[in-house]
């Protein structure tokens, strides 16, 4: 963990946060030291996304909710991040990343059940025939 906080620190030297925003990093850090027994669990239980289609499999992500808990954390930090046109860009779209609750959002997704379908969607593409998207905790 030493050289996490190193990064906080070295981002807040060369001015890319605010020392506000790295002390809240550094909260952040300590408060996902999760126990072992927790730690365990959480690497047990992944966020899976999958599309496919009738020509095959187009995408398929797992990701570890252990992981997707850390990362709430940033978002709120790394929005800064990114660039003024790109976030003007989704603001046209309807879309304002500050809005977004994402430790809300990994609360409701594990509240879902422990194995329960997030998402089940079917639609039928001209190119590729029938498209599953499915989004599920397992």
């Amino acid at each position: 963990m030493n050289e996490e906080k190193m990064k906080v620190l070295q981002m807040v030297e060369d001015g890319n946060i605010t020392a506000l925003e790295g002390l809240e990093l550094l909260e952040a850090m300590e408060e996902t030291l999760p126990s072992k027994k927790s730690s365990l669990a959480s690497l047990k239980k992944f966020l899976r996304v999958r599309i496919s289609s009738e020509k095959g499999k187009k995408v398929n992500v797992n990701l570890p909710l252990g992981l997707l808990k850390l990362a709430t954390k940033f978002c709120s930090i790394g929005n800064a991040f990114i660039p003024k046109e790109a976030r003007l860009q989704l603001e046209k779209q309807g879309i304002d990343l500050a809005e977004i609750d994402f430790e809300e959002l990994v609360g409701l997704i594990e509240q879902g059940g422990n194995d329960g379908k997030l998402v089940d969607i079917e639609a039928e593409d001209d190119d590729e025939g029938l498209v599953s998207i499915q989004v599920y905790i397992e």
